[in-house]
Order: C-alpha cells, then structure tokens, then sequence
C-alpha cells in the first residue's frame, strides 16, 4: 500500500476548502505575515499523513492556553475530515497512515459529516459503528457514501457561524514564542516528538521544583530575619536600661556629723532576663498587676491577594471618545480606549450549565458580542465568550462569573490594539472537564 504524500498544492486546498477569516486571525491583518510564516512553516510540502498529525500532536503540547489548544485540536479534525471526503482514504488507511485509533477517527469524521447532512443520523451512525479491526466498516470510503446516498462533497469545512475560522490566535501573547520554538524544532534534524514531550515534562518538573525551592528559601529567610531581629532588639533593650544602687553616704552611726564624700554612684547593668526579674519585687507588683492593665487586641486585615490584580482600575474610562470609528485602509482607528484585555479561564464538570449562567450575567451587565461572535458558541472542548462589557460593571460582572466555576483570571497588554473607549473586552473559555 502506497503512503499518502501531500504537496503543497494540497494543503492550500485544504485552507481554501476551510474557507478561514484572515482579517478575524490576524487582528485585521495586522499579525498577517506572523500567520502566513505558521502556515508555511507548519504544512509543509512533502509530509506524509503521519508526520503531519504529529505536528499536531507537537503544537497540543507545547502550548498552555486552553483557547489555542482548541483551535489545534478543531484544525485537526477538519484536516483529518478533508483528507477521508477528498483523497479516497479508507477509516482503515488512514487510522494506519496516521496512527489514531480506528474509533477515534470515525467518531471524528461521523461528527462533521452529521454536522453537514443531519438527515442521515441512522445511516452515519450505522457506517461509523466500528466494534474491531475486522468490521466491515474499516472499509468504507467517501465515495462509497456518495454512491449509497447520492450527496456531493461539502463545499466548505466550516460554517457561518462558526468562530474557530476567525478566533484571533495571533493576539495570544504565547502565538509568537510558540512559532519561534516550532520552527527551530522543525529546522532540527533531529527532530523527535517523543524527546521532545519527555523534553517539555522535564522542564515543567524542573520549573514546579523551583518554584517550591524559592518559598521554602524565603520562607526560611523570613523566620530567620525575624529571630535576628529580636535577639538585637533584645540586646539593644538590656544596653539602655540600667539600675542605680542608693547610696547613703550622709548617713554617720557614731552621732558624729561629718561631711558627705562625693562617690560616684555604683551603676549595675544587667541583662534582658535579669531586668525581668527585677517585676518581681513586692514594691514593684503594684505597677506589673496582670488585672490592672490588660493587652491591646490585635486587629486582623482582610487579605487582597485574591482579588485580580487590575480590578482597582476597572472603573477608570477615559475622558471623551478621542477617536472615530472609520475604517481607514482596511484598519480600524482606535485612538481612544485602553489595550488591557483580560481572559477568564474555567473548568466545569456541566458546560452548558455554566454557559447559561453566563449568558445571564452577560445580558444583565449588558455586554456585546465582539465582531460576528456569537457568545457562549460551542468549541471542542467547551464553549467560548468574546464580549465586551460596559468598565462601570467590570468589576461586578467579574465577581459574579467567577462564582460560576472554579476560574483563573489572566491580564494580557497588546502593544498595538485598542479596545472601544468605555468599554473592556473579555474572552471567556469554559472547558469541560
């Protein structure tokens, strides 16, 4: 059997039958040339079926962020979708070309092709039914599926309303740092996914150790300073108090007067534990009387720490609207209005639950959908919000999301992108765990 090489020609027909929004990608065209130096990069002529899904693979663990893990992950199915419609591969070849297991890949292609003619449920699900590698199923072709029903190859992978074909990945901060690690990996003539995952877990290993090394290290630091600090506190203390022992020189036991001598008087300088032990005295209780004068009571301080670091600010909004919203050579002018976004990453074991209760607080806090996303759209492994909401309710609307779920709040600053005066953009993922 022969293996599937694909050419250059192929995967630029797989981008056009993908149908992507390079202005949504590229934040209007702005990262354009970062993203076609990916694509070049990434498909690149001559790989094999294999080679490419390990790219894949490759990308799924270097990055961190939940939102270009998705976009990795959707990338890859509609890839594996094009090749099964377009280069009359079998579910059986292309599980051996590629390495995915034989039921993994049919429930992937019996979801695209639901997607696309929902009608045949029964027939799909009966043709994608695979109980080993001896089913008959393992056969089965696309063209053997256009024979069956009479249907035509869909025109484009993706739909309207999809957002994927126009999530701005470019706008991540990690896009650039990972484009820069792939293609000094790719470059590599010794280029070897398994090393370089064992090289990726070493790593986090080595970063999680650290981390604990600098707190135990500061944390020692900090009790030892402390001790110090009272050991010379203490000493400092037994240096300035000092006891003066009377002297009764004028005093003459023979009933003879004479003249006082001028002695200088005896100075005694005692340490800390013994100043202490000088409250003891009968004369001395009366001033030391536990009942008499009692402690101040120390006052515990709320702590801060969990609050997210820009929430202080959220209220502040520029002055007036400086810009304009003309499109002027394709561009957007954005002369007013802050370059802060922030990203709410949540995990929840109901997703559609949580996306109700979001939408809710979405439309209480009257937040607008960014461009032509739909908030709360389904995306493998979740579902996804690009909103933005009014800065006076910022800080409110946070507050309430983050008790949806357990949720990590995340600052990002772009260096040449501004949101709408007034307003503050937020994207918020919820993976399903």
């Amino acid at each position: 059997m022969n293996e599937l090489i694909l050419s250059h020609n192929d995967f630029q027909d797989f981008r056009n039958w993908l149908n992507l929004n390079l202005d949504g990608l590229t934040w209007q065209g702005r990262f354009k040339k970062e993203f076609e130096s990916f694509w070049d990069s990434f498909f690149e002529d001559g790989l094999t079926l294999k080679k490419t899904i390990e790219r894949f693979e490759y990308a799924y663990s270097q990055v961190r962020i939940g939102s270009l893990s998705s976009w990795f992950l959707w990338l890859r199915n509609k890839f594996l979708s094009y090749i099964f419609i377009f280069k009359d591969q079998s579910i059986g070849q292309m599980s051996l070309e590629s390495g995915i297991s034989a039921s993994v890949l049919a429930t992937t292609l019996r979801s695209f092709l639901l997607d696309e003619f929902p009608h045949l449920d029964q027939y799909f699900s009966e043709t994608f039914q695979l109980g080993n590698i001896l089913s008959p199923n393992m056969n089965v072709t696309f063209n053997k599926i256009v024979k069956d029903l009479n249907i035509a190859a869909p025109t484009s992978g993706s739909k309207e309303d999809e957002i994927m074909p126009s999530m701005e990945v470019t706008l991540f901060d990690e896009w650039s740092l990972f484009v820069k690690r792939m293609n000094s990996d790719f470059k590599s003539l010794q280029f070897d996914l398994t090393k370089i995952k064992e090289r990726t877990s070493f790593l986090k290993q080595v970063k999680i150790f650290q981390d604990i090394f600098v707190l135990l290290l500061l944390f020692t630091l900090t009790i030892f300073g402390v001790k110090q600090s009272n050991i010379w506190y203490e000493k400092f203390l037994g240096n300035k108090v000092s006891i003066y022992e009377p002297q009764f020189n004028w005093l003459n036991k023979s009933l003879v007067f004479k003249g006082a001598e001028k002695k200088s008087a005896k100075e005694y300088k005692l340490n800390f534990n013994e100043i202490k032990d000088i409250t003891k005295g009968e004369k001395l209780t009366e001033f030391f009387d536990p009942e008499k004068y009692e402690e101040e009571t120390e006052v515990t301080l709320t702590s801060f720490d969990n609050i997210p670091k820009d929430l202080k600010d959220a209220d502040k909004e520029p002055s007036q609207y400086e810009g304009d919203a003309e499109s002027r050579n394709g561009y957007r002018e954005t002369r007013g209005g802050t370059t802060t976004t922030y990203r709410l990453m949540m995990t929840t074991t109901n997703t559609y639950a949580a996306r109700d209760k979001i939408s809710k607080l979405v439309e209480k806090f009257q937040g607008e959908a960014v461009g032509d996303s739909t908030p709360g759209m389904d995306v493998p492994g979740g579902v996804y919000y690009n909103v933005y909401v009014p800065k006076k309710a910022f800080k409110e609307f946070m507050t309430e999301t983050m008790k949806v779920d357990q949720a990590k709040l995340f600052e990002s600053n772009t260096s040449n992108v501004k949101n709408v005066p007034g307003k503050t953009r937020i994207f918020i993922m919820v993976k399903s765990i």
